[in-house]
């Protein structure tokens, strides 16, 4: 099996009421820890600039294979947690690399699994879905790319993707957090949300909430609860959970959310990407 996943990577400045930290991050940096993990062939293609390849270069150290394509700026993100719901979050853009180019996700190499992980509506571009999902047999997409945008503050604005219904129909995994559900159908239950997604023609749709994840899959749902976490190990907890249930996807829909939900309270017990000893 062979995973590639698409965006930028982030210099994360997280602020937990009083507590601090500037940690690598972004959707590709998470989930490619989690797919090597079990030894899967990942790859991960990214953007930043040269001066920053040294916060990053843990992906390498383990064994992931990166393709970095150059850009003057990192993208840079704060995210604030005021409170103690994990899914409380407010964010603010510090600096934005560049968006991908034509050329260079044309030059995207074909994998079993392609996941499209970006940051903000505008880093990939929509049109490159199509081209992506010849290169796939299994094609995931995170919302959070498509409607994250960023004002002329640096705010990150969520706002409804107006191509939805045009896209989602390519799509096989598609991911969604609580609050992305809702700013798309405009519903706050999530099983409520989640079947209105399910009209837009995904083929599973995957959504975490801060208890744990629901899938939605060929008309069922299903749901498995976290174990404990801290506020500190929620950065990544979405990026964590597509990861770990694309990879296992193929064990069947409870036994692989069970598997993902497993590998994300892991994960949530710390800073940082899931890591799995012994695997290198």
């Amino acid at each position: 099996m062979k995973i590639t996943f698409i965006g930028h990577v982030s210099k994360d400045i997280n602020i937990f009421k009083s507590k601090k930290q500037t940690i690598p991050g972004g959707g590709v940096y998470y989930g490619a820890f989690v797919s090597k993990s079990f030894s899967v062939e990942t790859s991960v293609y990214t953007k930043l600039a040269e001066e920053d390849k040294e916060l990053f270069k843990d992906m390498e150290e383990y064994g992931i294979e990166v393709i970095y394509f150059p850009s003057k700026t990192t993208t840079t993100i704060q995210n604030i947690y005021p409170t103690d719901n994990p899914d409380d979050r407010v964010s603010k853009m510090i600096e934005r690399a560049e968006p991908f180019n034509e050329e260079e996700l044309t030059g995207i190499r074909g994998a079993d699994i392609i996941h499209i992980s970006g940051l903000w509506h505008g880093e990939i571009s929509e049109v490159f879905i199509e081209k992506l999902r010849k290169k796939a047999d299994i094609l995931g997409l995170d919302a959070q790319g498509f409607l994250r945008n960023v004002d002329s503050d640096g705010n990150m604005v969520y706002k409804d993707w107006e191509y939805k219904e045009r896209y989602l129909p390519l799509i096989d995994v598609f991911k969604v957090d609580s609050r992305e559900s809702e700013v798309l159908t405009g519903i706050k239950d999530h099983y409520r949300a989640i079947e209105e997604i399910s009209k837009w023609g995904p083929r599973e749709i995957l959504l975490t909430y801060r208890d744990g994840i629901i899938l939605w899959a060929q008309g069922e749902i299903f749901e498995e609860k976290f174990g404990g976490w801290t506020l500190e190990g929620r950065t990544g907890r979405g990026d964590t959970c597509m990861a770990g249930y694309l990879i296992h996807r193929h064990l069947g829909y409870k036994s692989a959310l069970k598997k993902t939900a497993e590998i994300a309270t892991e994960k949530m017990k710390s800073p940082g990407p899931y890591k799995k000893r012994g695997v290198i």
